[in-house]
This record gives C-alpha cells, sequence and structure tokens, in this order.
C-alpha cells in the first residue's frame, strides 16, 4: 500500500495507454492509466465527502487492483487498516470493532455468520464486486460502482484539490494482517524496502508482455505487487481465486505470474495428482513466477527444471 498521491503519479504520465484487464461478469473489461487516475479521484472525493477519515477499517477482500486502490486511498485519510484472509474468516475470532468493512463480493459472503453479524450490526460494508438485489442489503452496503457514481458528483462539490486536502491529514504508521498463527503489525515504511528490491524485476518484464497476479495471501507483497505494475508501467491482470485462475489462464496466457507461496504448492499438487505437466498448471505461455518469501526447494527445482525462472526474495 502506498500513499495515493504515490500510486497516482505514474499514472498521469501514460494517459490513454492500457495497463489493466478485469473480468467484468463473463466479459473482459480493459482499463487505461487514465480510467484508473479517474477511480482514484471518485473513490477518495467519495470518502471526503462522507468523513470517511481516521476509521478503523477491517479489509476482506482480495488482492486486486480495485480494493488496492480503495485501501491506499484509506490509509492516506488516516485510517488503520487491518487485513484479514477471506478464505478462513470462519476459523478466525474478530473481537475488535470495525467503522468499515471491505469485502470483495457481498453476494457470496452474506451467508457467513461474521459477515451477517456486521450487516446485522449496520457496519458500513464496501463490496468490490456489484450486487443486483440492493433491497437484500440496507443502505450501509455499497459497490465500489456505485461509490464511482457517488464520487463523480462529490468531486464537483470539493472545495480545491484532492492533493492539497490530504496534505493535511496524519496518517497511520503500521498496517495489521491477522491470520490463525495470530496477527503481526507491519511499519507502512516496510512497503519501500519491498518496492526497492522488486522494481528491477518488473521493469525487466516486457512491454507486449500480459502478466498475470494469483497472490492471495495477505502479506507485505501482496498489498505492493499492483502498484509494482502501475510504477513499471506492465500490463497486467489480477485473480481473485486459484479457480478463476486454472479456468482463464488459457485465455490471459501471461509470460510472468506473480503468485504467493501456497498458491504454488496448491497447483504442483495438482499437477503430481493429476499427473500434468507444470507448464499447463501455471500456463503454458509463462517463463517467469515471482514471488515472495517461497523456500521449498523441491518445488523450487520442479518449476526451474520445467524451464521457468523463479523470482523470489525473502526476509
Amino acid at each position: 500500500m502506498m500513499n495515493i498521491e504515490e500510486v497516482k503519479r505514474p499514472l498521469q504520465e501514460n494517459g490513454s495507454r492500457l495497463i489493466y484487464q478485469i473480468l467484468d461478469g463473463l466479459n473482459w473489461k480493459q482499463l487505461t492509466f487514465k480510467d484508473i487516475s479517474s477511480n482514484i479521484d471518485y473513490i477518495t472525493s467519495y470518502l471526503i465527502a462522507n468523513k470517511i477519515e481516521n476509521k478503523k477499517v477491517l479489509s476482506l477482500s482480495m488482492n486486486c487492483l480495485t480494493s488496492f486502490i480503495l485501501e491506499s486511498s484509506l490509509l492516506s485519510l488516516g485510517c488503520n487498516i487491518s487485513f484479514f484472509d477471506e478464505r478462513i474468516l470462519q476459523s478466525l475470532e474478530i473481537k475488535d470493532e470495525f467503522d468499515l468493512i471491505i469485502i470483495n463480493d457481498i453476494d457470496k459472503l452474506s451467508n457467513n455468520p461474521i459477515v451477517r453479524q456486521f450487516l446485522d450490526k449496520g457496519n458500513e460494508i464496501i463490496s468490490i464486486s456489484g450486487f443486483q438485489n440492493t433491497s437484500k442489503y440496507k443502505q450501509n452496503v455499497k459497490s465500489i460502482r456505485h461509490i464511482y457514481k457517488l464520487g463523480l458528483l462529490s468531486k464537483k462539490k470539493l472545495d480545491g484539490t484532492l492533493e492539497g486536502y490530504l496534505k493535511n491529514i496524519k496518517r497511520s504508521k503500521s498496517i495489521e494482517f491477522v491470520n490463525l498463527k495470530g496477527s503481526i503489525r507491519v511499519n507502512t515504511e516496510d512497503f519501500l524496502t519491498i518496492i526497492e528490491k522488486y522494481k528491477d524485476v518488473f521493469y525487466g518484464i516486457n512491454k507486449n508482455e500480459f502478466s498475470s497476479s494469483l497472490y492471495l495471501k495477505p502479506d507485505l507483497f501482496s498489498k505492493v505487487v499492483n502498484y509494482l505494475f502501475l510504477l513499471a508501467s506492465k500490463k497486467f491482470t489480477n485473480n481473485n481465486s486459484l479457480a478463476e485462475f486454472i479456468d482463464n489462464a488459457s485465455e490471459i496466457m501471461p509470460r510472468s505470474l506473480v503468485i504467493d507461496s501456497e498458491s504454488i504448492d496448491y497447483l504442483i499438487e495438482v499437477s503430481i495428482s493429476s499427473n500434468i505437466k507444470l507448464k499447463d498448471i501455471f500456463g503454458s505461455k509463462v517463463k517467469r513466477i515471482i514471488s515472495y518469501n517461497y523456500t521449498n526447494e523441491t518445488n523450487m527445482k520442479l518449476i526451474r527444471d520445467s524451464g521457468i525462472e523463479l523470482v523470489t526474495v525473502v526476509i
């Protein structure tokens, strides 16, 4: 995660160039740098207009570009953010109270007991994915698409510039990651260390290639992956699940795959148990895998023996 002003900087230099592709229902939607810059303005304008500052935020969203922008905007507005892994949500006990909840898809999680509890309490919830039945939820649940519309109206009413407003906000110096082993609080300055270690790797991706991210694990690297793609101006897409990646790998045909350690091990298990070539599991065109803190020597050898370059930094 970054201050939202830093996220916007590389966007302003590239304008109408294609940078991102996202599956919207059954169709692929393409976004330019200019589209993303506008979305940032809409999100921050909405948050400012609705006085969503210095709030306690719980993010259950996957590591897509939209959630990254929303989380970075909230960080820039002084919010204190905790990240929980949606996949193990039922195994976690949430004791703290939160002002705002970010969810990837409210329709898919609305029957989860913890999410149900948030809904019953009237917590403000932002769903990254849209939902059709607006009467099913209270007014406190909004989709990101709805926020874009409200943000467009809010931006017109704001006094001064977004940058001028944000510079006066005192920002949180840390964020929290929670998993089955407990919680860990990290300094936001640590993001700069990760970016510095991986910057040349992302700059080294061919500008004509499409990359794919299957980074599902909430950790430090997950919160800078999207920024690294934007910074290096490399075209990419995100996947919200292993199933989504497997279904779409042949259609996207990425050359570089950014993937977390748990997902690597799972796909290699699938390869071995199904007797499918590793190249076909990761994608027939994949020539480079980028990961973080990956230390499984046996699987690292399998990857390299299959002709795929593996880049990982252990911290």
